[in-house]
């Protein structure tokens, strides 16, 4: 099942519109994409998302594929809608740049990571992942014994 159809089967909706009515080219566009720093150490991936405004019971962190795939999704909450949540008067804004709503982010990772020994965190309104690296047979050094099969004849005429 593709993430947007999860989203509809869970009744995610951005802005006044419900996903469950669009189709999912359109849901993508009202899905916000998350920002995320990635880097990679020897022993482990990190990742930094942006969250502010979000709250940690909003956040879902999964972990997906062959322990490859990170998929991040959640809703930051309008602040009037948590300062004021009972008002009824109706402003209007004349500058808003903020992104609201429901958002999402797959990272495809370069190698698969631990699941059992990741962690995630927020702090200062940012979510901390921390994706140990799974230690690779490939990095190991196996030698084989070569066999020979069949006697060539080595000697001329």
């Amino acid at each position: 099942m593709s993430f947007l159809q999860r989203l509809k089967n869970r009744g995610v909706r951005s802005g006044q519109s419900s996903l469950q009515s669009d189709s999912e080219e359109t849901a993508v566009d009202k899905v916000a994409q998350l920002a995320v720093d990635v880097y990679q150490t020897e022993t482990m991936i990190v990742v930094y998302a942006q969250s502010a405004g979000a709250d940690m019971n909003d956040i879902n962190v999964s972990i997906e594929g062959d322990a490859d795939i990170v998929l991040i999704e959640g809703r930051r909450i309008r602040p009037e809608y948590i300062v004021f949540p009972k008002s009824k008067e109706q402003g209007a804004y004349f500058a808003s740049e903020c992104v609201w709503g429901d958002f999402y982010r797959r990272i495809i990772l370069p190698e698969s990571v631990e699941i059992e020994k990741a962690e995630a965190k927020i702090k200062n309104g940012v979510l901390i992942l921390i994706l140990p690296l799974l230690k690779s047979s490939e990095k190991e050094k196996v030698r084989l014994k070569v066999k020979q099969e069949g006697k060539r004849s080595t000697s001329k005429k």
